[in-house]
């Protein structure tokens, strides 16, 4: 069973209930004398301390409630801050057995309807921020967790590429396999044309290895939306928010990237080394192609022109193409014209008869016909640097090449010899080569002067008394004219029973116009002839009779010069031999 409801009771009665001691005419009962307690400096729960007493202070000296005993009466209005408990003063009453009970204060109902107030608007904002921060979770949650789940994984964003290859949404691993694939096909498949004159060189990995920072340029290409800018600071944009937006960006707009390839440029300045060589044309002079002794005359191998580029030129071409980029491109260069130093038109007008002798030989057949033979042996081409030796070009002086016997000197002696006669031919190739300002290397004189040539002017050899050429005595001479020369001897005479002339020529490039040469000799001592007799005794001979093998001689010393002109004067001379003539007593053979 539910009891009842009570009838409602009037706020007063209510009131009057919840204080019964608070009756009209009672409000305060009289109570003796009491030390003063302190009332504590923040109201709890209606709790007092006690506290020793203390006097009254000055600003109470007047109306002090407690210097009397306690008696009802009136207080005079006074105001207490807003948070007070209480709108009229309650003196506090101290706890113990002197007292019957404390009294609770009463409520002031103005300060409750403040106070309710106060709670309301609290709540009142409360609930609008509340909505506020719901409508703002509502609306912008959602974009945000968008946000932050498009920026928050490890992939590359959209629109960032790399060597023309497009990363966004790769991971880390994928776009170093697309990124090597692109490379590696790039690499292989690069050819850098080199063209020189018409002639092409092609440039590939195999010749120059590229090498690709990769993984470099893959580590930027990732932080492209994930790294904050200065830009932002002090602005209203969140560093999130910009990066999201510099993402949002690169994705319209495109972020381009490229790996920096690197190669050896030492290799490259070998390979333009290399090409320079290729293509290079040495310059040539026209050179004489042969002679004819007969006609006396050249014909000539033509000049060639030269072809030359500098290494440098190819090394900065192909640099400047890598360096661009371009490694399909392709590159034209072209030399430059060397021209010879001699022409075919120069070298006609140059080579001619440079120099030539003759000597008178005598009318002996055998001795003419050796003659004759050297002369064709000696007939040939000099080049340039080579060493002339007569014995070389002769040969030994055999019956078997058709050599007669002859007239030879012996000791100081004459004699009957295989090749007798032959010192002719040597004696005037020497005064041909000086005239032809060619290097004696080689010369000897004869036992005596010649008839046929000066003293000092002679050169003879000899091949037959020894085992081998370098042992021989010999005649040489270097050809230093630059050209090569060609040598042309010949015995002009038919009647060879008769007096023949032994004529030597060298035919080769001509002086400069106005310069002759001419050979002097100088006679530095003469040594009288001895004038014993040396007696050899040979039984051959026909019993009382002698015979003279030697004659008595006397000695000599010649200097023999070349001598310079220019214009018939005499502008220098060089002392090219000196020749020693020894002396010879009389040798005679007897038997008696």
């Amino acid at each position: 069973m539910q009891s009842s409801p009570q009838p409602r009771q009037r706020r007063s009665q209510r009131n009057r209930a919840q204080y019964p001691e608070d009756t009209q005419g009672q409000a305060y009962p009289s109570y003796p004398e009491y030390e003063q307690p302190q009332r504590a400096a923040y109201p709890q729960e209606n709790t007092w301390q006690q506290a020793p007493y203390q006097p009254p202070r000055q600003n109470y000296q007047q109306n002090n409630y407690y210097q009397q005993p306690y008696q009802q009466q009136s207080y005079p209005q006074q105001s207490y801050p807003s948070n007070s408990y209480y709108q009229q003063p309650y003196p506090p009453q101290p706890r113990g057995n002197n007292y019957e009970s404390s009294q609770p204060p009463r409520r002031s109902r103005s300060g409750e309807g403040k106070w309710l107030l106060v709670i309301i608007l609290c709540i009142a904002i409360l609930a609008g921020a509340g909505f506020y921060v719901s409508t703002l979770h509502s609306t912008y949650y959602p974009i945000f967790q968008q946000k932050l789940a498009a920026m928050s994984n490890d992939r590359f964003y959209a629109g960032v590429h790399v060597d023309g290859v497009h990363l966004g949404g790769m991971t880390m691993a994928e776009a170093r396999l697309a990124v090597q694939q692109y490379a590696d096909y790039s690499d292989e498949s690069y050819s850098l044309a080199v063209t020189v004159d018409g002639k092409t060189w092609r440039i590939t990995q195999n010749e120059l290895p590229l090498k690709r920072n990769t993984e470099a340029v893959l580590k930027e290409a990732f932080t492209i939306g994930r790294q904050g800018t200065l830009s932002t600071l002090g602005s209203d944009i969140t560093p999130f928010e910009a990066r999201y937006q510099h993402a949002q960006q690169v994705n319209q707009q495109g972020a381009y990237l490229y790996t920096e390839i690197t190669y050896d440029k030492a290799t490259v300045r070998r390979l333009a080394e290399t090409i320079a060589s290729r293509v290079y044309v040495e310059p040539r002079d026209a050179s004489v192609h042969s002679f004819d002794s007969s006609a006396r005359t050249f014909k000539f191998n033509p000049e060639q022109v030269g072809a030359y580029i500098d290494a440098e030129q190819i090394y900065s071409a192909i640099v400047a193409q890598m360096d661009a980029r371009n490694y399909n491109s392709a590159i034209a260069l072209n030399t430059t014209a060397v021209t010879p130093a001699t022409t075919v038109a120069t070298l006609s007008k140059s080579f001619g008869l440079v120099a030539t002798y003759s000597t008178q030989t005598l009318a002996d057949y055998n001795r003419n016909i050796n003659i004759r033979l050297a002369c064709d042996a000696i007939t040939m081409e000099v080049k340039n640097g080579e060493t002339f030796s007569f014995n070389k070009a002769t040969g030994r002086r055999t019956v078997e090449k058709g050599y007669l016997s002859a007239g030879v000197i012996v000791s100081g002696a004459n004699e009957e010899g295989t090749g007798g006669g032959i010192c002719q031919v040597s004696s005037t190739l020497f005064n041909t080569a000086m005239l032809a300002n060619m290097e004696i290397v080689s010369r000897y004189p004869h036992a005596w002067p010649s008839t046929y040539v000066e003293p000092g002017r002679d050169a003879t050899v000899d091949w037959q008394s020894y085992q081998n050429i370098d042992q021989s005595i010999d005649f040489k001479f270097k050809n230093t004219s630059g050209h090569p020369i060609y040598i042309v001897a010949y015995l002009k005479g038919s009647n060879l029973n008769r007096v023949c002339t032994c004529v030597v020529e060298i035919y080769g490039v001509a002086f400069n116009p106005g310069i002759t040469i001419g050979i002097a000799t100088e006679l530095v001592s003469t040594t009288p002839a001895p004038t014993e007799v040396e007696m050899v005794f040979n039984e051959n001979l026909e019993y009382g009779t002698t015979k003279e093998i030697r004659k008595a001689r006397p000695g000599y010393v010649y200097n023999t010069y070349r001598v310079y002109y220019m214009n018939g004067v005499e502008t220098g001379r060089e002392l090219v031999r000196k020749s020693t003539y020894r002396t010879y007593t009389q040798k005679i053979e007897y038997n008696y």
